[in-house]
Formats: structure tokens, sequence, C-alpha cells
């Protein structure tokens, strides 16, 4: 049961670091390139170059490694009391969603808008995208939340 306690404590400290950044980057950082788009993700836009910044060197990385977490806390719950297996089941699983979606969609879009200012898309267009992403992003973070509360919910019942 002690690899079952660290692998639950792990993915809750990494949730709960992913949940800060997903914070700032949603309070501080998406701002710069989506208050005023299309305008904002045009080439020569300084601002630009934090959210590239945070997205080649922060994301990449720890995306994929707490959804490593996530899964090693899922099988590492299998034989936990029914109770406690629930909500590591609940909370990783909503992680593991997040964590495909957030590869699937949210990377490849934001690389679009930002990095290569649009990928062609009319003003309109990107506007919209813009504010689709921004929206999304939000539920995105509320998710990782809940995983996040699921998790110390999952750390306050007993293992055995």
């Amino acid at each position: 049961m002690r690899i079952a306690s660290f692998t639950l404590w792990l993915f809750v400290l990494g949730t709960a670091f992913i949940l800060g950044a997903g914070l700032y980057e949603a309070l501080v950082v998406v701002p710069f390139w989506s208050a005023d788009a299309p305008a904002s993700l045009a080439e020569g836009n300084p601002l630009l170059k934090v959210p590239i910044r945070s997205g080649q060197v922060f994301w990449p990385f720890f995306t994929p490694a707490l959804g490593v977490i996530a899964l090693l806390a899922l099988v590492t719950g299998f034989g936990t009391p029914s109770r406690h297996f629930v909500w590591r089941l609940a909370a990783t699983g909503l992680l593991l969603i997040v964590s495909i979606v957030t590869l699937v969609y949210f990377r490849p879009t934001i690389i679009r808008m930002v990095i290569y200012h649009g990928a062609g898309r009319t003003p309109e267009a990107l506007r919209e995208q813009a504010s689709r992403w921004v929206a999304l992003n939000w539920v995105r973070v509320l998710a990782v939340a809940a995983s996040l509360a699921m998790g110390v919910r999952a750390l306050l019942l007993p293992l055995q």
C-alpha cells in the first residue's frame, strides 16, 4: 500500500502544480494574445514570446508527465478499498481525459494561433477561435481543479 499512497501523493502534488500553472496562464499569459485577436497574434508582437516560451518549455513536458503519473496512480489503486478507489479513479480518470484533450486540441490549436500567427485564417475566424480556446481553457482549468479535489478526497480515505 505504500506505493499506492506514494503515487496518489505524487498525483495530488503534480495536479496542484499544474492547476497553479494553468491559472497563471489563464489569468496572466492568455490575455496577452487573446485580448485583441487577431491583431495581438500578428507576427512581431513581443508579448507573444511569453506564451511561445511556456508552450515550448513547460507544457510539452509537464502535461504528458502528469498523465503518466495519473496512470500510475490509477494502476496502483487497484486493490485499495472501493470507497477510496472510486475517488482515485474519478480523479485520475478526469485528469487523463484532460491530458488527452490538451494534447489533441489545446496544444495544436494554440500553436496554430500563436506560433503560426493564425495559420492563414481570416480575422473573424481567428477571433472566434481565440475566444473559443479561452472559454474551453477555463473548462480545462476547472476540470483540473475538480481532479485535484477528488485526489485530495481520496488521500483522506484509508487505504486499508
